[in-house]
Order: structure tokens, then sequence, then C-alpha cells
């Protein structure tokens, strides 16, 4: 009960960061197409094709917590985790339209030379872009490692990403305000190679939960200490860990003395079973399978 209270708490922690980071993309996608056409840049334009594909990044987080938390049926008996799989892929693929389309723009300006001067205020929404997203970054890896949550830390990572597009974004304004126009072009085709790079890491993301990837070298060696460590096992023969969606799950087969009787081997497996829900939230099952030991 206390592991299943834990995980409660951590998700609901989670679902409030991915409203605040939603909110915050929300709120920049619209000042960037505004402000951006309005004050004729293109590469403030493609940054914020850039935070739109950030909240379709966030939506898939908190729909995949949303529908991974349905309790198994008949259909699903392991559950519905791999929905946010088959979401995150979707996303990918619209990632790859909007990439696409900031390239073209930018590419057919460069190439009828449509080249204009950036008006002042594109240039101060992308250094506010830039405090926003630092300070976004530092508070979401913040929570990412207080919750232990891989998901989150690469959340963090990908504000810290939006930080470096934005330089350019500044970069390309400041140089086409000086009379080097075709630079605000540039830097639109910089903010795509961002948004392509989020494509691309999403795809990878959603076919390794599907092939039932392991997680982080990491998380596996925690999954280790804390089974070796129960009283009663003697060795590990072999250990299996999975993603799926958010959770992992965990299949292990330990050895405990050849001496105890059925009970107490069962015993064993169950403390260290309830002992690896306790210590990760994200572990949603472990199936222990036990060996005798054969003390030599």
């Amino acid at each position: 009960m206390k592991a299943f209270l834990n995980r409660e708490k951590v998700f609901i922690k989670l679902r409030l960061i991915s409203y605040i980071g939603i909110a915050i993309n929300f709120f920049l996608t619209v000042l960037k197409f505004v402000v951006g056409i309005t004050g004729q840049s293109e590469a403030l334009v493609a940054d914020g094709f850039n935070s739109l594909a950030d909240i379709f990044a966030g939506l898939v987080v908190y729909i995949s917590f949303k529908i991974s938390k349905k309790p198994q049926d008949k259909e699903h008996p392991y559950g519905h985790a791999k929905a946010e799989m088959i979401a995150t892929f979707i996303v990918a693929i619209i990632l790859f339209g909007f990439a696409f389309f900031v390239v073209i723009m930018s590419a057919l300006k460069l190439y009828y030379g449509v080249l204009e001067k950036p008006e002042i205020d594109t240039l101060f929404v992308a250094l506010a872009t830039i405090v926003i997203k630092e300070i976004l970054y530092l508070w979401t890896l913040k929570w990412g490692n207080l919750l232990k949550s891989t998901g989150l830390i690469a959340t963090a990572y990908d504000h810290k990403s939006d930080v470096l597009a934005s330089a350019a974004v500044v970069v390309g304004i400041v140089f086409a305000r000086l009379g080097y126009t075709f630079m605000d072009p540039i830097a639109g085709l910089i903010v795509s190679l961002f948004i392509f790079r989020l494509a691309i890491k999403l795809i990878k993301e959603s076919v390794g939960n599907l092939m039932d990837e392991s997680p982080t070298g990491s998380i596996v060696k925690r999954i280790r200490k804390v089974i070796i460590n129960v009283k009663g096992v003697e060795d590990i023969t072999d250990l299996k860990v999975r993603k799926s969606g958010p959770y992992i799950y965990v299949d292990v087969n330990i050895e405990v003395d050849s001496a105890l009787t059925v009970k107490m081997a069962h015993d064993i497996a169950e403390t260290a079973k309830n002992d690896l829900i306790i210590s990760n939230p994200y572990i949603n099952d472990v199936m222990v399978h036990i060996n005798p030991y054969d003390k030599k």
C-alpha cells in the first residue's frame, strides 16, 4: 500500500509538471507566431513550430500516464502502458512534418531572395524565450532527479535544447537587423534541425519500448543491488528488466538455500518483490523465480 501511495504522489507531481510545461510552451508558441509573422522573422516563426513540437511531446507524457493507469482487462492482460508508444510514434511523424515545413519556408525565402529586416520586438521575444526555457530546464531537471523520472530528466534536456535553438534565433535576428538579412532564414533552418532531432528521439524511444528495451544501466544496477541485499538471497542467476510505457517490469531468477521450506523460499521471493516496488515507483510488476543454491 505504501508503494501504491508513493506512486500516486509521484504521478500527481508528474502531471502537474506536464501541465505547467504545456502551458508555458502554448504561451511561447502563440507569442512567437504572432510576433514572428508581424515582425517579419522567419527564424522566430520556426522557433514557434519548435515550441509547438514541445506541446505535442508534453501531451504524449500526459496522455501516456492517463492511459497507462487504466486497469488490466480481458483483452489487455498486461495493461495499457504501450499506448504511450503508439502516441509517441504519431507525434514524431507530425514533428517531421513541422520540420519539413520550416525547411521549405526558409529555403524558398533564400532561393527567391524574399529577405526582410526583422522588427526589434522579435529579438526581445527570442531573448525572453532563452530566459524562460533556462528556468524551466533547471526546475524540471530538479524534479526529475527528485522523482527519479528518466522521462522528466529527458524533458528537462529538451528544454535546454530549446535554449540553444532560441540562441540561434537571436544570432540570426541580430545579424539580419545589421543588414545580413539572409541570416534570419538560415537561423530558421538551424531551428528545423532541433525539431528533426526531437522527432528522431521520439521514434527511437517508441521503437525501443515496443521491442522491450531495457532501461538505463544505472536503473538495472540499482534493481540488482536491492535484490541481492534481501536476506536469504544467495545469488542472482538471471535478471531481465524491460520498459512498458512509463513502467518497468522485472523478471529475476534467484538462488536460495536448498534446505529451506517452500514457504520460507516463497517469503524471500515476496520480500524481494516488495522491496523492489518500494524502491522505485515506476516498477509495476516483479516476477521472481526460485532456484536451489548449492553450497560448495
